[in-house]
């Protein structure tokens, strides 16, 4: 028999990566947010996961010359 936090942490919906979120994840490895992954974040709040990941992506893509 499932104990009462397992069972509610089955109906959890994945959630979007917030800044708050994110700086949760990378404080467990020992690291933090720079100012300019915070403002990509920032930005994105409220965009679907594609958008969000395409912002993300297109700070972080090499320009070919």
């Amino acid at each position: 028999m499932m104990n009462r936090s397992a069972n509610s942490m089955m109906k959890l919906k994945p959630g979007r990566l917030t800044r708050e979120r994110a700086e949760k994840i990378t404080s467990v490895e020992g690291l933090a947010l720079t100012p300019r992954i915070k403002r990509i974040l920032d930005a994105a709040s409220g965009k679907t996961a594609d958008e969000q990941r395409a912002l993300v992506r297109a700070q972080f893509a090499k320009i070919s010359a």
